[in-house]
């Protein structure tokens, strides 16, 4: 079964966060728990997010988060995936939960919507699925210590608002 995650639904969200961080190419990334979820809480509790999850035999076992903006170049309203895991031994159902955000994405105006690739499986897949791709990121670790971003700032809530 596919639905709409709740606040109850965090603390399983969370764990599989952890996983997702643990058993993905972003192992190594540091876990910060607090950020997390006050991404989960944005998600939940603003009408520019979603989160889906997956059940089977009422345990929740994959979920995708979707935010709403709009795109800063084309002013189209855009979904962007950020983060979608379904736990290894029930994968399967994942295909669903994107559907799902899909169908979101659509009941909300939005025009396009931008999934990460993190492996070119998972690219592969996508072109199947119909979508296009568009631009491929690259990372570097910069040598400074990481800091909060300046508040407010355009981009991000203040901590008091998240």
């Amino acid at each position: 079964m596919i639905r709409e995650a709740t606040a109850s639904d965090t603390p399983r969200l969370l764990a599989m966060g952890e996983r997702f961080l643990t058993n993905s190419v972003y192992a190594g990334f540091p876990l910060n728990r607090e950020q997390m979820a006050q991404t989960v809480d944005l998600l939940l509790t603003s009408p520019i997010g979603r989160i889906y999850v997956a059940e089977r035999k009422g345990d929740v076992v994959g979920m995708i988060g979707g935010l709403l903006f709009r795109h800063p170049i084309t002013g189209e309203a855009t979904v962007s995936e950020l983060f979608w895991w379904v736990e290894p031994e029930h994968r399967g159902i994942g295909i669903r939960l994107l559907k799902r955000a899909e169908q979101w994405a659509e009941e909300v105006g939005a025009v396009r919507m931008h999934m990460v690739a993190p492996t070119t499986d998972v690219g592969q897949m996508y072109l199947r699925l119909g979508y296009s791709p568009l631009e491929t990121t690259y990372q570097k670790a910069l040598s400074c210590s990481p800091q909060e971003p300046p508040s407010p700032s355009p981009l991000l809530p203040a901590p008091a608002e998240v």
